[in-house]
């Protein structure tokens, strides 16, 4: 038995805070870096899985804050980019920069093998408005930067093709999906009147296609909503992990034992950083009690 944890949308190394569904408060993240360090330890997860929105800001300096705040958790960790990693045609240079030696293979799409885990970590492209796929997003006519960060994602088919690839070598290894962008909506049984909905891949129904005909594949992880769910969709279990600078505040602990996966929801020791987020009436970005912990089967 071993364990390791997720956690998204961590939004380093930026000091402006703002609103999404609850206070988005950036400003708080290297005192929640600091506690999250002592529960990590306490816990002694074999590594971290982080699934995009590393960094908030879109310059260098940002990237190299955001690293340098990972790697002070003094644990492994394995990266995925995001909407606000990928903004700009500059920002994946940053990205491999910083981030390179934690990715295997040295690219933003990846693969490995941990113990009786095989992990495949995707990395979806921004959608034109001529349907094109590009690795940043779309500038604005007579502007050199887009400073807004919406937009629609696919997974780009030659990662799909790629991850084919890697399932069919790999058949034997039960296998977790990891992307940015959940491949489902937010389910129904959580929406609320003035919820924000960040969006889902519009082509998730093809990665979903994928898992079902690779039978090993057993979920995909995943964050960008700010918001925890966890649904079984034909008999693949997607989890949704909400934003570290968003109330509730957490991250998911996952414990690998021979069989099967135990998927518990950890709040912060120090429960002031969610109470500073919150506001009064929107506690339901927390999940229904099936959101936060889960089974699923391994054989």
């Amino acid at each position: 038995m071993w364990r390791f944890a997720h956690l998204t949308d961590t939004h380093l190394g930026s000091v402006t805070d703002g609103e999404w569904n609850n206070r988005f408060l950036c400003s708080m993240m290297p005192d929640v870096m600091r506690c999250l360090k002592g529960d990590l330890a306490r816990l002694n997860p074999d590594f971290v899985l982080i699934t995009g929105d590393i960094a908030s800001h879109y310059g260098r300096d940002s990237f190299f804050a955001a690293r340098d705040l990972l790697d002070a958790l003094d644990i492994p960790y394995y990266p995925a980019g995001g909407n606000h990693d990928f903004l700009l045609e500059q920002c994946r240079d940053w990205f491999h920069e910083v981030f390179n030696e934690r990715m295997p293979g040295g690219d933003t799409v990846y693969s490995f093998t941990h113990k009786n885990l095989h992990f495949c970590i995707l990395d979806p492209w921004w959608k034109w408005n001529d349907g094109s796929l590009s690795p940043h997003s779309e500038p604005k006519p007579g502007q050199r930067e887009r400073i807004s960060f919406a937009g629609c994602w696919a997974v780009p088919p030659h990662q799909l093709a790629w991850l084919q690839d890697d399932l069919a070598e790999n058949r034997a290894v039960p296998t977790l999906i990891s992307v940015h962008y959940p491949a489902i909506p937010i389910p129904q049984r959580i929406r609320r009147d003035g919820l924000k909905d960040a969006g889902h891949l519009e082509n998730g129904d093809a990665l979903a296609e994928i898992a079902a005909n690779n039978p090993q594949v057993k979920a995909i992880l995943s964050g960008h909503v700010h918001m925890n769910f966890i649904e079984a969709v034909d008999g693949l279990t997607h989890v949704v992990t909400g934003s570290m600078p968003e109330f509730p505040t957490e991250y998911r602990d996952i414990i690998v034992d021979d069989d099967r996966l135990i998927i518990n929801t950890c709040p912060l020791s120090d429960t002031s950083f969610a109470a500073m987020s919150l506001i009064e009436g929107k506690e339901w970005t927390a999940g229904q009690p099936n959101d936060r912990v889960a089974e699923i089967r391994l054989k």
